[in-house]
């Protein structure tokens, strides 16, 4: 049998014209790859879809973000500017603090007259004070460079680094104050007591006997002597827990503290 009788056979047990099969299995060909890139396009069409709306989300989320990013920078922002103006508030505390004078001058007299033992006489009692110069600032050494010199060289540079430049801060002036007891006694237990004293008060620092040597007054012999000593850095009347009446009685070439009893 030759290949045109089966070919024949063939169509004629579907009793369609072979060109109609043929057209129908392209049409069904077709049919299919349409169908898979639709599929194909809804499922790229679904991803993008999916990918905005995760996009969109996140863009969302980061806006809420930079929203509270923003008001906890401006919450920042004014906590700087009151943390600025409580350490302006202290540095002016700090200086109207070390211009006072927290160790009045009667308080002061009055602390040492209160030790005075009976038989020692204050001729002289010498106060200085000298302002501590604050230590200078540290430079902070200069940048260079490996470029040069001259792109820092520029027509706005010096006005630029002075503006970087911040206000110099005004420290507050510390004293240290110095003073020379000169006075007699009959007796050296005496001058021991008051030194005793003096170096027992929360006011004082650095007591020092500096001499005890032989004077005659008024026909008699006494012991002169001279004490120095500093007062202390923190200093305060308030460091004084107890309070005494001190009568200062004056002699004939000094002065001498009495005790007062008070109810």
């Amino acid at each position: 049998m030759s290949k045109s009788d089966s070919h024949i056979s063939k169509t004629a047990g579907s009793f369609l014209p072979a060109e109609y099969v043929k057209g129908k299995g392209q049409v069904r060909a077709s049919l299919m790859a349409m169908l898979l890139f639709v599929l194909v396009l809804g499922g790229v069409v679904g991803a993008f879809v999916v990918n905005h709306q995760r996009w969109r989300k996140v863009h969302l989320e980061q806006t809420a973000v930079e929203a509270a990013f923003h008001d906890e920078a401006s919450k920042i922002e004014q906590l700087k500017a009151l943390e600025k103006q409580r350490n302006e508030l202290l540095e002016r505390a700090e200086i109207v603090t070390a211009l006072k004078d927290r160790v009045p001058r009667s308080v002061l007299v009055g602390e040492i007259v209160r030790g005075i033992p009976d038989g020692v006489t204050l001729t002289r009692i010498d106060l200085e004070g000298e302002r501590v110069k604050p230590p200078a600032p540290k430079e902070e050494p200069k940048k260079k460079s490996a470029k040069g010199s001259l792109t820092k060289k520029g027509i706005g540079s010096g006005k630029d680094e002075e503006k970087d430049k911040e206000p110099e801060k005004v420290l507050p002036p510390k004293f240290t104050f110095s003073m020379s007891i000169a006075g007699v006694s009959s007796n050296n237990d005496e001058i021991a007591d008051f030194l005793k004293s003096l170096k027992s008060s929360e006011l004082f620092r650095d007591v020092e006997l500096q001499y005890i040597d032989n004077a005659t007054i008024d026909k008699r012999e006494y012991r002169k002597f001279s004490i120095t000593l500093r007062l202390a850095p923190k200093a305060d009347a308030k460091m004084l827990a107890e309070t005494e009446d001190v009568r200062i009685r004056k002699s004939g070439f000094g002065i001498a503290g009495e005790k007062t009893v008070t109810d």
